[in-house]
This record gives structure tokens, sequence and C-alpha cells, in this order.
């Protein structure tokens, strides 16, 4: 559990935006039911209603009255969750997009009265949108049961807890041990349990080290394995063998059309302990029904359990900010009209392949017009947090608490000093033709374009240039020096080094070699087909290069992809390193030493 002093961040950066409530409830009212009961009430008929709102309508308003005395007042809308198909799942998910909180009833099937399938169906729907929702699970069954049953069917098969070929080998293993220990596959199967699966989930590069320590919740399994003889590596295929049979049992229940590797949960083990689980765009708490639930409360006990840190409270403040403070930041945006129409005059008269470059630009430029007036409300909170967390008095921890990184190991500094000069150097690669700072591979080497960006636009390119090259674009190019040792070099800040992220790992390369700092770069003018345009929606295009032949020069076509891009800043330094390469003196001052 955080601090408290950080739980009201989190509610400021979470609870505070809420300002609309979508309940999916069979027991709970529509207007169209409110309505055709008063109409029955006015001709002196007696509503006929089975739902357990009209008999007792205690709980409901209790709740509703909740969302009511928020400051500022909740709206509220409701949906019965009455003849929900498939295709009325995804609608639902898709009216939640016009809600902030979805508070959805676990058993919407009053003819099954134990079933939450189409519970789970809708939270399916909403964890296939990009949209951020917080759901709450209202039920009046178990919540252990509940939350299982949730998890299940949220959870995507794992499939690669064996590799192929290990599972005839795990089995021979188990068959074997068998004449020492009797039933010794049942034994095994009753010891790999919901807990297990889960926690190794959950723990999917430290399980098996849990197991080979013989911690739990894997010691009934450990001891079974203690008997066999078999090996340390015998023992973690075996259990993953009996993981992945685990698994199979229960496929019919998973979620086998998404691939939810990022799904997270509480692992308390306390009844009164918080619940909930979450993937990359819905956060679900549970809640049991009662006459005078306060929902909200109950989420932020669950945020506050769940512990974002504040990079995410940051971000999700931003989106707060951003949808309350956006249409003044808009009128702000607008104010400038000279500029703006002369910026939709270059995407009017730009040809087609130039435009996709004038439309990046011109909707960069407006969000940074846009982010002028949201962005001192997230400064405002980021310092406030900030201030609490200073003035707490732990800052050593700070960082371990909040992103489990103990920054005070070696190695685990190591990774994150590599991973910020990554994010400072370099972005993802955008753009529709080569220019200045992108970094491309081709023949298994690296190379850096460091021509200016105005002479790598295809369609400025000069006539001399079309009749002597033909579709051939010129360009520099240096051929980037990987460095062996994955550290940061103790001479980092001397303008030599590039730091590049591919996937979860970080490369660095050197400008010239990594052992001289006074070496020249392997530098070579570069000729791209096509006048440089990339092919189809992706960074691949073609490249010219001299190379040597048997006797003689010749020019050999390469295909390369653009894999990475320098931001600006750091282009325009290597490209005066370059120059500075290319211009240097000196050459016939001598070093004193005597000749060998």
């Amino acid at each position: 559990m955080v601090s408290e002093y950080y739980c009201e961040f989190i509610k400021e950066a979470f609870i505070h935006p809420i300002r609309s409530v979508l309940i999916v409830d069979d027991s709970y009212p529509t207007y169209d039911e409110v309505l055709c009961a008063q109409h029955l009430l006015n001709t002196g008929k007696k509503p006929d209603y089975q739902k357990g709102w009209y008999k007792n309508p205690k709980q409901v308003r209790g709740t509703i009255r909740k969302f009511r005395e928020n400051d500022p007042p909740l709206l509220v809308d409701v949906h019965d969750g009455m003849n929900i198909d498939a295709e009325a799942e995804k609608k639902i998910a898709r009216h939640l997009h016009q809600s902030d909180l979805l508070v959805l009833d676990y058993e919407l099937d009053q003819e099954k009265p134990e079933d939450g399938t189409q519970a789970i169906g809708i939270l399916r729907n909403l964890m296939a949108n990009d949209h951020f929702n917080l759901v709450v699970i209202y039920t009046s069954k178990n919540l252990d049961h509940v939350f299982s049953e949730v998890r299940w069917g949220l959870a995507s098969p794992c499939l690669n807890f064996l590799c192929e070929n290990e599972e005839t080998k795990a089995t021979e293993l188990i068959q074997e041990a068998e004449d020492e220990i009797q039933n010794l596959s049942d034994l095994i199967e009753k010891s790999i349990a919901e807990e297990q699966y889960f926690h190794s989930r959950l723990y999917s590069s430290s399980y098996l080290r849990t197991m080979g320590k013989g911690n739990q919740p894997y010691s009934e399994f450990f001891d079974l394995a203690g008997g066999t003889g078999w090996n340390p590596e015998e023992r973690k295929l075996v259990l993953r063998y009996a993981l992945n049979q685990f698994e199979k049992s229960h496929l019919k229940v998973m979620n086998t059309e998404a691939c939810n590797g990022d799904l997270v949960w509480s692992t308390k083990s306390s009844s009164r302990s918080a619940k909930w689980i979450k993937s990359k765009s819905v956060f679900i708490c549970f809640s049991r029904k009662s006459n005078d639930d306060d929902l909200l409360n109950q989420l932020q006990v669950a945020l506050n359990d769940w512990g974002p840190n504040p990079s995410r409270l940051f971000l999700a403040k931003l989106r707060a900010a951003m949808d309350e403070y956006g249409v003044v930041a808009q009128t702000q945006a607008l104010s400038s009209k000279y500029a703006l129409a002369y910026w939709y005059n270059q995407l009017l008269y730009a040809d087609p392949l130039e435009r996709r470059w004038h439309v990046a630009e011109s909707i960069s430029r407006h969000s940074d017009q846009l982010m002028e007036t949201v962005l001192p409300k997230v400064r405002d909170f980021a310092k406030r947090l900030i201030d609490a967390e200073v003035k707490e008095g732990t800052i050593q921890h700070r960082c371990k608490d909040h992103f489990k990184v103990n920054l005070g190991i070696d190695q685990t500094r190591t990774r994150a000093a590599l991973e910020h000069n990554a994010l400072v150097c370099s972005r993802n690669p955008e753009g529709w033709h080569l220019t200045t700072g992108h970094i491309f591979s081709m023949c298994n080497e690296y190379w850096l374009c460091l021509s200016p960006a105005c002479d790598m636009v295809p369609s400025q390119i000069s006539k001399w240039q079309r009749e002597t090259f033909g579709e051939g674009l010129p360009f520099m190019a240096i051929k980037l020096q990987q460095c062996k040792k994955n550290k940061v070099p103790s001479d980092v800040q001397s303008n030599r080094y590039l730091f590049l992220r591919f996937k979860d790992d970080v490369q660095i390369h050197c400008f010239n070699d990594p052992s001289g700092d006074a070496s020249s770069p392997h530098w070579d003018t570069l000729y791209a087909k096509d006048a440089g345009k990339f092919n189809g929606e992706d960074f691949r295009f073609m490249v010219w290069r001299t190379e040597k032949d048997e006797s003689e020069l010749v020019l050999r076509c390469h295909e390369a992809e653009v894999v990475s891009q320098l931001r600006y800043e750091y282009a325009l330094n290597l490209i005066h390193k370059l120059g500075v390469s290319l211009t240097r003196i000196g050459l016939g001052f001598s070093d004193g030493k005597p000749k060998t």
C-alpha cells in the first residue's frame, strides 16, 4: 500500500477526472421502465416487474446517490444488460468511450444466475480498444470466486512453457520416476493448481528460481521432485510441463483470441484486501453489493493497492488536463490565424509525397501550440508530487518503491543510464524519404545519413543533379562503429556516441573508432535510388554504393532499412563534427618523436 500523501495524488490523477458513469446491471431500472411504470400507475394499473429495484430500490438508490453526491456530481447512465449478444457487447464497449467509469454487474444473464460469461465478454472487448477504462465489477457473489473467474476469462494462454520435444522428455522423466514413487503423475498434477499457475504467469522471470529454492507456492512440488533423483534442470522441465498441462485443461475459459501478456493483478490473499486486475487499457476492481456502497472509494482503495508510479500519474494528469482544458487550449492555439493560414497553404500546394511531411510537421506545430496551455497544469501537479516525496525523507527508496528499480546496484544504474541516453539521443523513425539523422542498416552494417535535410527532399533536387545522377540522390553517410562493451563510456560527453534502442536492448555506436577520440570517421558518398523515397509504408529503400571489384570500382545496389533516427539536435552536432573532420589542418606538424 502506498503512503497516505501519495494516495491523494492517485485520487487527483484517476478519480477526480471522472465525470460520467455507465452502470450495466440487470437489477437496475432503465428510463423506459421508470416511464412505463409511471404510465401504468396513472392508468390505475400495477406494474408487473420482476427486477430487484422495483421491490427494494434502497440498494440501487444508495449507489446512485453516492455518485450524485460526488463533487462534482457525476452523470449516471444505466443499461440493464438485457438481450445482450456478442454484437451488443461490442456496442457497450464502444459506448464506454463516452463514459469515464463502468460499473458492471457480473451476472447479466438471469437464466444463468451463476454465469459471468457476458460480463467477461464485455471486458474482453474493452481490453481490445486503446481507451483506458476504469471498471468496477459489482456482484452479490463471493468476490474470491468472481475474481478467479474474471482472471481466467481475461488471461490469454501462455503457449511457451515448453519448447519442441520437451513434452516427450518430461513425460519420460515422470514415467521413469514412477518406478520409485507410485502415482507420481497424479501427485504432480495435484501439486500444480491455480495458485502455482498464476504465480508463474505473474513472475515469469523468477518462478523457476522460486521453485528451485523450495519456496511457496511450489514447496509441495519441490518435495515431490526431491525424491526422484532429477537434477535442477530436469525439475524445472517437469514443472513447466505440469504448468502447461494445467493450462491446457483451462483453455476453454481463457481469452484465446487475444494476447494479454501485460495482464497483472492483486496478490494479497486476505479477504479484506483490495482485488483488482489490470491490462494495458483496463483497470478492474471488485466490489460486493450492499445498500450503501461508495464505489468511488472502493475504486480508490484498489488503485492505491496497485500503486501506479509517478510517471504514470504525470501522464494520467496530462490526459485529464487535455479533457478539462482542451477547449481553452484549442482556442489559444487557433489565435494565430495568419500562421495557421500559411501552414494550410503549404499543405494544399505540396505534391502528394511531400504533403506527407508537411502534414506531420503541421500537426506537430498545432500540438505544440495546444500543449502550451495544458502543460503548466501538469507541471504544477508534478511539482507538488515531488515536493511531497522529498518532504517524506526517504528519497533513496522512492525509485525502488515506485518502479521496482534499485539504482544502488551498479548493473541496474548502468542499464538506467543506457535507457536514458537512448531516449534523449534517438527515437523511432518517421517520414516518407531518407533525411538527416536517419540510421539505416545495410549489408549487416549501420549507417547514419548526415547530408543537410534541405538536400534530401525529393521535390527539391536541382536540375543538374537529376541530369548527373538520374534517379539516384547522392548523400553523405558515416558507418557507425559498435562499441563492444555495453556500458556507458567514460568519455560519454565527447560528442561521439549514439545510443540506439532495439526492442529491449540498447546498443552503443560511435561516430568514429571508439578507441581513438581523434580518429577519422568512416564516411562515404552513397546514392539513394528513387531519390530516397521509402517503399510503401515501411522504411525500406535501395542504395548504390561504390565497391571494389576484381580490377575496378563498380556501383552495386543494396537494400537498406531505416531502423532508428537521431533527434535533430544530435544529428546537427554530428554534421558539424563531420565537417570539422573533413576540413582539419595540421597534417604537416611533427609530434617530436624520433624516427625508428
